[in-house]
C-alpha cells in the first residue's frame, strides 16, 4: 500500500509491505519536491523538522486507501491510467473513475482537489468540476456542503468492481 502525504514543499510517499494492513511502519518512505514547491525552499532542501513531522502510523487516510483498494481491487495510479485512457464523455466508469480520483485527493488533504485533478490530468477543471457535480447527482459521490469532500458510494464501488471484471461501459 501506498500513502503519500505533502509536507510543506514537499512530498512524502510511504510504502506498505502488501498484507502488513498498515500494523507495521512502512518499509520505504520517499521525499521529493512538490511540483510547484517554492525553489529557495527546496534549495534549503529537506530539514530535519520535516523528517520529524512524517507520522508513520497508520492514518484515516490510509484506511480510506486500503478500503479503496480493497474495495475495488485496483490502485490509485491504476486508476489514473484508466481516466487517461478513456474516451470522453459522461459514463458511469468515468463518473467512478473521477469520483475515486477526487476521494484520493481529498483524502491527502489537498485543499482544492477538483482543481489538482484537472492538472493532474490535463483535464478543463470546468469540465471536472462539471463531472463531479454529474458524479454527486448520479449517485457516485457522496455530498458535503460548503467545501471539498465527499464519500464513494456504493454505486461507485460497484462500477469500479465491474470495470475490474470487464464489465462493458454504458453510456448516460
Amino acid at each position: 500500500m501506498t500513502v503519500i502525504k505533502r509536507m510543506g514543499a514537499w512530498m512524502v510517499t510511504m510504502y506498505w509491505p502488501e498484507g502488513t494492513g498498515g500494523t507495521v511502519g512502512p518499509r520505504e518512505i520517499q521525499v521529493v519536491p512538490a511540483d510547484d514547491a517554492d525553489p529557495q525552499e527546496v534549495a534549503r532542501g529537506i530539514s530535519s523538522t520535516i523528517l520529524r513531522r512524517i507520522n508513520t502510523t497508520p492514518s484515516d487516510s490510509f484506511a480510506a486507501m486500503r478500503s479503496l483498494a480493497e474495495a475495488v481491487d485496483v490502485d490509485i495510479r491504476e486508476l489514473g491510467e484508466r481516466l487517461v485512457a478513456m474516451p470522453g464523455g459522461v459514463t458511469d466508469e468515468r463518473l467512478a473513475v473521477l469520483s475515486a480520483l477526487y476521494v484520493h485527493y481529498v483524502d491527502l488533504g489537498e485543499r482544492a482537489p477538483a482543481q489538482r485533478l484537472a492538472l493532474g490530468f490535463d483535464l478543463n477543471p470546468a469540465t471536472v468540476k462539471g463531472h463531479l457535480r454529474a458524479a454527486r447527482q448520479r449517485g457516485f459521490l457522496t455530498k458535503v456542503e460548503g467545501k471539498a469532500g465527499g464519500r464513494l458510494t456504493e454505486k461507485a464501488n460497484e462500477t469500479l468492481r465491474g470495470m475490474k471484471h470487464g464489465a462493458g461501459t454504458e453510456e448516460v
